[in-house]
């Protein structure tokens, strides 16, 4: 397991985005200082911790399905809004993958998405984010339903 206490995690706490790493088994291996901030989350206490004890436990069935799309392929990568907590987000995540496409886990990036939400608002573009997670009114895309 990765240690955020070194050089790696020193770098990653140094960015101007939050950013999660997921292994294969979906353990997070590093949670970097923004990121807690984001997530209103202590990052060491999110370490070893799976990518499924950060999400309510209705939504594990699409997080699984979000998470398998992406190891096998289905999905070269996500983006999508997240309101948590009133905190607009905006968030990648991509697959981690061997020169020759084993897959090693995927690395969530976390952004403050205020100012952008701003902008699409004042543009007559926004669509309302109401909720975090999954369901008729939250930001994930449809493709990702609810089980």
């Amino acid at each position: 397991m990765l240690e955020t206490s070194g050089m790696l995690g020193a770098v990653a706490d140094r960015l101007s985005i939050g950013l999660v790493l997921i292994d294969k088994d979906n353990r997070i291996v590093l949670f970097n200082r923004l990121a807690g901030v984001m997530l209103h989350e202590e990052p060491s206490e999110r370490l070893g911790s799976t990518i499924f004890s950060c999400h309510p436990h209705e939504s594990d069935g699409a997080v699984k399905r979000l998470i398998d799309d992406i190891r096998t392929g289905v999905l070269d990568h996500y983006e999508g809004w997240v309101n948590y907590r009133g905190r607009m987000l905006f968030e990648y995540i991509r697959p981690i993958r061997t020169d020759a496409g084993e897959y090693l886990g995927m690395i969530e990036e976390l952004h403050d998405a205020h100012d952008r939400a701003e902008v699409l608002q004042a543009r007559g573009e926004w669509q309302d984010v109401h909720v975090s997670g999954f369901g008729p009114r939250a930001p994930r895309r449809p493709e990702f339903p609810p089980p």
